[in-house]
């Protein structure tokens, strides 16, 4: 609610609308669907689940972590708190079947702060569905229509991809201790399609990850001492001079290597013995199973990281 500080009613024009305002109203569309579908079949444990999901990792996550930047902008705020207005009406009223008293003190709160407010019809183009008119309790609030027209599943694509590529950033400060704040640069080899469709979201980039998109296209190579990750239809690459002591990495990681080599030869050496494999539990056998791929795929990690130290 305190995204909504200074809340204007209005439309929304369809320029207005940012990429990121686009894949949620999207999401939401098919969600609501989804969650309608489910219920008329009473699979409420479905339901609930598509919930759970686009409201803490899409809504909460990502879409507002998207939009914090245009919060803080008198200009852009107008649009993008009409476009968080109306996602959060027809969240509390597709919760409102399981959480009643959690959604009707927050619909009490959100007519508040939007009194007028309504699902913006003007984009996509889509034929008026009906209007999300503030009802004085969520119990009396109609069921919400969201146009399937809204949906787009290429730029859906786009913003998985989005997500992959931040992620994987994230987990390369982890693995080699880079602050969260300490700037990192991008680079990325793939068609020029997907360069075209990287560079339009690359503001997101910067706001979520700390990172500057540099490079894009089928000619980028992979830059001395850096990290890589794969996206299935493209590469990224993270350059890590000047983040890191190499030596000391690669002594780290050489040292972690022997380790992981070591374990892998104990627990097969284990599956290997008869009398073992003869008196273990088949829960046990299943573990050390397990543990001997989990340390494959561990080592497989490392030898990469050694890789691209070398």
């Amino acid at each position: 609610m305190l995204n909504l500080e200074g809340f204007a009613s209005g439309p929304v024009a369809e320029g207005d609308l940012k990429l990121e305002d686009r894949w949620i109203l999207s999401r939401l569309s098919y969600v609501c669907g989804e969650v309608t579908s489910m219920l008329g079949r009473y699979r409420f444990d479905e339901a609930t689940r598509i919930l759970r999901d686009f409201v803490w990792n899409e809504f909460c996550d990502w879409y507002l972590e998207m939009i914090k930047p245009r919060l803080r902008d008198e200009a852009l705020k107008p649009t993008a708190q009409r476009v968080l207005v109306s996602v959060l009406d027809t969240i509390l009223r597709l919760l409102h079947p399981f959480t009643p008293f959690v959604t009707e003190e927050l619909w009490h709160r959100l007519n508040e702060i939007a009194p007028e407010r309504a699902l913006p019809t003007t984009v996509p183009s889509s034929p008026n569905p009906q209007p999300l008119t503030p009802s004085p309790s969520v119990m009396t609030a109609p069921w919400p229509e969201v146009p399937t027209s809204w949906q787009n599943k290429d730029l859906e694509r786009r913003f998985e991809r989005l997500q992959e590529t931040i992620v994987a950033v994230r987990n390369i400060r982890a693995m080699y201790s880079i602050a969260s704040g300490t700037p990192l640069k991008l680079h990325i080899r793939c068609s020029a399609g997907i360069a075209a469709e990287m560079h339009d979201v690359a503001e997101q980039f910067e706001n979520l990850a700390k990172t500057l998109l540099t490079a894009a296209g089928a000619e980028v190579e992979a830059p001395t001492c850096s990290a890589s990750f794969n996206l299935g239809d493209a590469d990224g690459f993270i350059p890590l001079e000047g983040h890191i002591d190499r030596d000391a990495e690669l002594a780290r990681q050489r040292k972690e290597a022997d380790k992981l080599r070591k374990s892998i030869e104990s627990n097969e050496k284990k599956l290997a013995n008869e009398g073992f494999v003869a008196k273990a539990p088949p829960d046990v056998l299943q573990q050390t199973r397990d543990l001997v791929d989990n340390y494959k795929k561990q080592l497989a990690s490392v030898e990469q990281i050694i890789q691209s130290l070398e």
